[in-house]
């Protein structure tokens, strides 16, 4: 495993033993480890997770670990682990390693600690197409095939505003990225998983411009008095308040809007603020119009109608915003987006 290979920094040698079966029958580690630095030598269980777990989870993992006590400690590895999750694992009885080179492994008079990194590095994919309908196309691949369209490419030049050619331009550019397979002679199979984290990780954000507002009532009853007093075709409301609306995480403390040339801020009682350091409210006049889904996205609330952005925009605006629960949120979002087929 990749994660391991970092111990050779702290002068550690390991090596691996072959599994046995756990105290939970059919539940085995993924790998058993033996791991010796100076006179020291500790054998570890590891169990290999293809994500983090969230917050929440890490107090469900204590079965796993009692099933792992006659192979080993229990080790926890995955691609990155944020220093939240690492804290809290470390507490739950866990060592931990990721991809990333940050790690804390501990057993009697053993424990190896560093962290490399407290942000997921950007992909090192070749950049995704971008301009000339090309993050309106990712984004209608991400989110229609919610909707069972999959890459029909007449159904993708519709939602994304842009001729046939240029979809079938778009989809062979991703094909080759291996982010898209022919699976026969008109339709692609999608790897959604990785499309989604790869424009997550490569969109420069929305551009245009934006302004900073603060406001007494709560972020989503903003979200209802906007929509009740201007047409709901003009905006679109963002994080915190739409991640909220459809996989609700975190209670909303600020809320994003984009809204079009047409929407004005005049007469919805918010006070200038200084900077987004101040601010509860943000309004945006974005230069990049796909935040805006070609097909409506509504969410009924108080009987209001309450318009949303695009979801993977509500993704990366999530992230942002920043703090170890939006980042914990927009996980959540990013489940719902991955279920939401």
């Amino acid at each position: 495993m990749q994660a391991l290979q970092e111990l050779a920094d702290f002068g550690a040698q390991f090596q691996f033993i072959e599994s046995e079966s756990s105290k939970m029958p059919g539940v085995r580690p993924d790998a058993v480890v033996e791991v010796s630095v100076g006179s020291v030598t500790a054998r570890f269980a590891v169990e290999e997770r293809q994500r983090a777990p969230y917050l929440n989870e890490i107090s469900r993992l204590r079965v796993l670990r009692e099933a792992f006590e006659n192979q080993g400690r229990p080790m926890l590895s995955a691609p990155f682990i944020r220093e939240a999750v690492g804290a809290s694992l470390t507490n739950s009885g866990w060592s931990w390693a990721d991809d990333q080179g940050n790690l804390d492994i501990r057993a009697p008079g053993l424990v190896l600690r560093q962290r490399r990194t407290s942000e997921l590095p950007r992909s090192t994919f070749k950049q995704l197409p971008q301009g000339n309908g090309g993050l309106a196309i990712i984004r209608a691949l991400i989110r229609e095939t919610m909707r069972g369209e999959g890459t029909k490419t007449a159904y993708l030049a519709n939602e994304s505003h842009v001729s046939q050619p240029r979809v079938s331009q778009v989809l062979r550019q991703l094909e080759d990225l291996d982010l898209l397979d022919r699976s026969n002679n008109r339709d692609w199979e999608i790897d959604r998983t990785s499309l989604i984290d790869l424009f997550d990780s490569e969109y420069k954000g929305p551009g245009g411009s934006e302004q900073f507002y603060y406001v007494l009532d709560s972020p989503t009853e903003m979200a209802i008095r906007i929509s009740r007093i201007r047409d709901i075709n003009t905006f679109v409301v963002s994080a915190d308040v739409g991640p909220d609306l459809i996989a609700p995480w975190r209670r909303p403390s600020s809320i994003i809007v984009y809204g079009s040339p047409e929407f004005s801020t005049v007469g919805l009682d918010m006070v200038a603020a200084q900077g987004q350091h101040d601010a509860n409210v943000i309004v945006r006049l974005p230069q990049d119009t796909s935040v805006f889904p070609s097909s409506p996205f509504v969410v009924e609330l108080s009987g209001t109608q309450i318009p949303l952005a695009d979801p993977t925009q509500m993704l990366w605006d999530m992230k942002q915003l920043g703090g170890d629960d939006r980042l914990e949120a927009a996980d959540h979002l990013r489940e719902w987006l991955l279920r939401s087929r």
